[in-house]
């Protein structure tokens, strides 16, 4: 195969890639805007990470754990964004902190994420789906027990 021929199995491999990795999110007479995905996760690792009661993100598989400890980019993984029509859905892999109640934490992060992702993009999020993968414990006291303690 030419290098011609290659160059251009590649142009189009990855232009038809990038008609899948974005939405068109507003059209006017002056153009459109379309988003990435990349743009969509990016928001969401930045916010997940700031709810309290969540770690990180998981690792898919142990390789994939050990590139992701060496390039710290294992949120790439562990975040998959679709579009369905006019919405986005977002699908998360974590790890939480271990003693903080779940299903208020992953309530909290929904909410949050519904708001900036549709706040900085201009889309609607359909869904947030949150898989717990795992939890981490830490040695420092957790906030039911510092309060246990303030209140002896």
């Amino acid at each position: 195969m030419s290098a011609d021929t290659h160059d251009k199995k590649q142009l189009a491999a990855e232009a038809s890639s990038l008609v899948v990795d974005n939405t068109v999110i507003n059209e006017s007479e002056l153009g459109s805007l379309s988003i990435s995905k990349s743009v969509i996760a990016m928001i969401v690792r930045k916010y997940t990470l700031e709810v309290e009661g969540i770690s990180r993100f998981a690792p898919q598989r142990l390789v994939e754990g050990l590139a992701d400890m060496i390039s710290k980019r294992n949120y790439e993984r562990s975040i998959q964004i679709d579009f369905e029509d006019d919405a986005v859905l977002i699908s998360l892999t974590l790890i939480a902190n271990f003693g903080y109640p779940l299903a208020a934490v992953v309530e909290k992060l929904q909410q949050l994420l519904k708001e900036k992702v549709e706040e900085a993009v201009g889309i609607k999020v359909k869904k947030i789906n949150v898989f717990i993968k795992d939890l981490e414990e830490f040695d420092e006291l957790l906030p039911a027990e510092k309060e246990n303690l303030d209140e002896a």
